[in-house]
């Protein structure tokens, strides 16, 4: 029952953590930098807005692992993949037709539905 959600919310969160939480939340500058982001002299903002995205994201982990456990009990998780996925989608694609933006996040305009679409599908089900 519900082993495709529990997949996705595993696989999800543990992605989650590796490429964006703990990178974000201990090295924000040196993320960016990989990431192909010009680092500007002063780096305090970004370091608090990196470090910030981060503990959100490894919040979000946190709960997308419970819900890998327990899929049906914390489908509002899914919700929130799916609103994310959208406000993610939107933010980057303003990005991309600014050309303000690395190709990787270019890319993520592409990912960030793709990861909503998977959440709308595996929702969980009754029984």
């Amino acid at each position: 029952m519900n082993n495709g959600s529990r997949i996705f919310m595993l696989v999800g969160a543990s992605a989650l953590v590796i490429f964006l939480g703990l990178p974000l939340l201990l090295f924000p500058m040196k993320w960016a930098q990989r990431l192909g982001w010009r680092v500007p002299e002063e780096t305090e903002l970004g370091n608090y807005l990196g470090r910030s995205l981060g503990g959100v994201a490894l919040a979000i982990a946190f709960m997308a692992f419970l819900a890998a456990y327990d899929p049906w009990r914390y489908q509002v998780i899914f919700s929130l993949i799916i609103l994310i996925g959208i406000f993610m989608t939107a933010v980057h694609a303003y990005g991309f037709i600014r050309k303000a933006q690395p190709a990787f996040e270019n890319l993520e305009t592409l990912i960030y539905p793709l990861i909503s679409l998977l959440a709308w599908i595996l929702y969980p089900q009754a029984g």
